[in-house]
């Protein structure tokens, strides 16, 4: 039983409790509750939750894999007519960041000091959180021969990130940034002014830079390798071990 959110650990405490060790429960994220409930936990290590049933991954655990980001390659690939890409990968306000335009035209002004002007060819990708004036506001401020993706569109964003020679992420979403760490390419993280504090996603950078993953998206750019990270791979290998120990007879 894999369950993941707030309104699925009372059935997977349940389920637990009847069936005891003819199943294994697995909850994605702090469950808010007791750890005992569950034979495993998978949280990041950013959250800083600790119990012996806790797996920590670095960053979120997501479901892109590099065969299917290699079958997507050729949605966009027609659009392309330059040598260089770079794709900006927008999130959306939550708590901690809220999307002000003057935040957002700092963000347009460095895309294209750093990369439009020195002949990289952007493409733009919304998430479901990305508002449409800011869509709408990125078709007025690049020009024509720039590929502003209007709809969240699942194939355009796997394209993206495999034709891409830089990535640009803005720093509301540790998921997306955790997604783009699959591909190995250099990742920029747009900052943006916090309306409030977050111990969170600054331990979530902090982890990311040390593992040479991200830098700071600011006035130049550097180019720089990392190992590829797969951490989804990883723990369902080691959860795939762990289920050898169980009698589901």
């Amino acid at each position: 039983v894999i369950s993941c959110g707030r309104k699925s650990v009372i059935p997977s405490i349940y389920l637990k409790n009847k069936f005891k060790n003819k199943i294994m429960n697995i909850h994605i994220q702090d469950p808010k509750v007791s750890l005992n409930g569950f034979d495993f936990i998978i949280s990041p290590e950013h959250d800083d939750l600790k119990g012996n049933n806790v797996i920590q991954s670095k960053g979120a655990i997501h479901y892109l894999r590099d065969e299917e980001l290699n079958e997507n390659i050729d949605y966009l690939k027609p659009q392309i007519d330059k040598e260089k890409v770079v794709t900006l990968i927008i999130g959306g306000p939550n708590r901690y960041y809220d999307f002000n335009k003057k935040e957002i035209d700092r963000i347009f002004q460095k895309v294209k000091k750093n990369f439009i002007e020195k002949g990289f060819q952007l493409i733009l990708i919304p998430s479901m959180r990305t508002p449409k004036n800011i869509i709408e506001l990125s078709k007025n401020y690049f020009d024509s021969s720039q590929i502003i993706i209007s709809e969240v569109d699942k194939k355009a964003y796997l394209s993206s990130l495999k034709l891409a020679d830089y990535i640009i992420v803005t720093c509301d979403s540790t998921s997306m940034i955790s997604e783009a760490a699959i591909t190995g390419k250099p990742i920029y993280v747009a900052q943006m002014t916090p309306i409030k504090k977050n111990k969170r996603f600054e331990k979530f950078f902090e982890l990311f830079n040390s593992l040479n993953i991200i830098k700071d998206l600011g006035n130049s750019v550097e180019n720089w390798n990392y190992e590829k990270l797969n951490e989804t791979n990883k723990i369902s290998g080691y959860i795939k071990k762990e289920l050898k120990k169980y009698d589901f007879s």
